[in-house]
Formats: structure tokens, sequence, C-alpha cells
């Protein structure tokens, strides 16, 4: 063994590296796209959170209808979280599927409404509620169409990463089924 500035071990010349174990592409592709996920997760996370604490300090009352369909996918972050920790597909699979029935058409939805081309339907109106005395929105629409676009991205980006990650596990595990373990 050598040191930084001392000589090469006896019996080699340095191109023994050729020999040394790699890791295989399924696992380096699983922990890029873990990362993706876990990213897009913590920014679903973040919006459901301050679209829930707006609602709470305005009223539910205030909601549109898409805000109301959003909200209902915002708890399937943690079973997205659930299923990276345990490296577990069923889980995913759970959250793809809550992403495409609940949080895309939210999202579409709210997008469309808020740039003007399909109605906006008030909770309050739809529900039976009283009418809320304020709205807890940003003055500007900007906002609206900043966080509506990066969030219909956001929810895109992680479906494709669940669909690599998910491919990734498939030939880990038909690598084990082919090799009888």
């Amino acid at each position: 063994m050598s040191s930084k500035a001392g000589p090469r071990a006896e019996g080699t010349d340095g191109s023994d590296w050729k020999h040394r174990e790699k890791v295989a592409t399924q696992y380096v592709v699983s922990v890029k796209y873990k990362n993706a996920i876990k990213r897009t997760l913590i920014y679903h996370g973040m919006l459901g959170l301050g679209l829930t604490l707006s609602a709470l300090v305005s009223g539910l009352n205030t909601l549109h209808c898409w805000q109301v369909l959003w909200l209902a996918a915002f708890p399937t972050c943690a079973i997205g979280f659930r299923g990276i920790v345990k490296n577990q597909s069923a889980y995913l699979r759970l959250y793809r599927l809550c992403l495409v029935a609940c949080s895309i058409p939210a999202g579409s939805w709210g997008v469309l409404a808020t740039l003007g081309l399909v109605e906006h339907y008030e909770l309050y109106k739809v529900a039976g509620l009283p009418k809320p005395q304020y709205f807890f929105m940003p003055a500007s629409n900007y906002v609206i169409y900043f966080l509506g676009f990066t969030t219909m991205l956001s929810h895109l980006f992680s479906l494709a990463c669940i669909s690599k990650l998910t491919n990734a596990w498939n030939v880990t595990s038909r690598s084990r089924k082919n090799k009888g373990e």
C-alpha cells in the first residue's frame, strides 16, 4: 500500500483499476431517481402545506374546487416517501395513481381557470357555504401562474422519475429471479 507521496505497491503499474468492482447501472439509476423524486415530493409537500395553512387562516370556503381536489392528493406525499425509503414499488404505484387521478387534473384545471380558459368553481357556492369575507391570495396573478406552472412540471417530472425508477428496480428483481435467489 502506498501513500500519496510514497512509491506504488510492488507488482502494480497503475493499470489494475480495470479489475476493481463496479456498481451496477440499475443501482446508480435508482439513487439518481430516488433523489429526484424526493425533491419533487418536498416541493409538493411545501405547496400543500402552504395551501392548507392559507385555507385554515382564511377559511375552507375560500378554496376553489380544483384546490380541494389537489389537496386530496397532498397526503399521498407520505406514501411516496415510504415507497422510496422502503424501496417498494407498490407505494410508488399508488402515489403515481394519485398524481394521475387528482394532482394533474386539478393542476391543469387550476392553470386553465387562472388563465381564464375555464370557469373557477368556488367551493362555497358548490357546497352551499357562506361567502367568505376575504380571500387569502397573492395580489399578482404572476405568482399563481408561476406556482401552477412549476407544480405541473413537478408532477410530470415525478411521473417520469417514478417510471424510470420502477424500471431500474424491475431489472434488479428480474436478475434475481434469473439467478434463482
